[in-house]
């Protein structure tokens, strides 16, 4: 009988110690904390859709989407141009740009129309060959122009470089599907420099510097010209220097061309820092707000000064005239 008793009172034991395990058990698995998942950018575009900055724009270039990267959120973009029908289009070249998700879709709100980007062309300049009988003088060769844009119907002066250029040479300004536009007052100061004066078109985008001697042999430098917004020119800064470590510095730069919405940073190598809360005053000045320090990436030496103007994604920059000093203070 005791032995009955005995037996009985383990087995309710055990029935007890197991209830008590899956009890823990239970409790263990459900105090188990989620993990945290990071949601990805939301992109408004894809590849091929062209964007503007308005339903109504009646522009003849304009970007189209080519690729969108959620891991660095950026847009990659081009340029693309109506074809003589109105339809989109060509290309002029393969140059491709990355800018920042945030900037494009601020920038260009309006998607105007959808392309296959893998079946745009390439359409390129065909600089048509001179017939001539005897070939004469040295052939030339251009290797820059400045200023390298101009404003659209605008009268622009230029300087362009190079050598063998000769007496009587034309220069011209060409593009695929586009009147080509005859340089005037053309005068070869020298064999390596020709000054002259275009009458821009309205037609903005990217154009070819074509010089000819007289002898017809000729040189030309693709894409070395743009039509349309003037790019920013920074002429000075003030202060001129500034300690290391220095915050809320009041800066003032001076120039052109400068925009409503602009980007100034300062540049050093590879480290960029941006001036904050920068605001145009007029077309020819922008105040910001410097913060020089070591954390971010400060460094003594000497700064260019770099202006993004963002609608059209120009720059100007100020080469090496802002200079930080050691601080006296620790």
């Amino acid at each position: 009988m005791d032995k009955k008793i005995g037996n009985g009172l383990l087995i309710c034991a055990l029935v007890v110690f197991a209830v008590l395990i899956a009890g823990c058990s239970d409790q263990s698995s459900s105090g188990t904390t989620p993990v945290p998942t990071t949601a990805m950018p939301e992109s408004k575009y894809v590849a091929g859709d062209i964007v503007a900055k308005s339903a109504s724009s009646t522009d003849q270039m304009l970007y189209v989407i080519t690729k969108y990267d959620p891991a660095s959120d950026m847009y990659t973009r081009a340029w693309i141009y109506k074809n003589a029908d109105g339809k989109w289009g060509h290309f002029i070249d393969n140059k491709v740009e990355t800018v920042e998700r945030f900037l494009v879709e601020t920038v260009y709100p309006v998607k105007l129309a959808h392309v296959t980007v893998s079946a745009i062309p390439v359409v390129t300049t065909t600089i048509p060959t001179a017939v001539q009988t005897t070939a004469s003088g040295s052939t030339p060769a251009v290797t820059g122009i400045s200023p390298a844009s101009g404003a659209t119907d605008a009268l622009a002066g230029a300087t362009i470089t190079g050598t063998n250029f000769e007496n009587g040479a034309t220069v011209k300004l060409m593009r695929a599907g586009y009147p080509s536009i005859t340089a005037t007052g053309v005068s070869v100061s020298s064999s390596t420099s020709i000054a002259c004066t275009f009458k821009l078109s309205a037609d903005e985008g990217s154009w070819n510097v074509q010089v000819t001697n007289p002898g017809g042999q000729s040189d030309t430098k693709y894409g070395a010209f743009t039509i349309g917004q003037a790019p920013p020119i920074l002429t000075g800064v003030s202060p001129t220097t500034a300690e290391l470590g220095v915050t809320q510095l009041p800066v003032t730069i001076n120039g052109q061309n400068f925009n409503e919405g602009v980007r100034v940073t300062f540049v050093q190598g590879s480290t960029e820092l941006n001036c904050v809360t920068p605001t145009s005053i007029d077309t020819t000045k922008i105040t910001c707000i410097l913060n020089m320090k070591i954390a971010d990436g400060g460094k003594v030496g000497l700064w260019d000064v770099k202006v993004l103007n963002i609608e059209g994604q120009q720059t100007g920059t100020l080469t090496g005239k802002f200079s930080v000093s050691n601080s006296t203070s620790t």
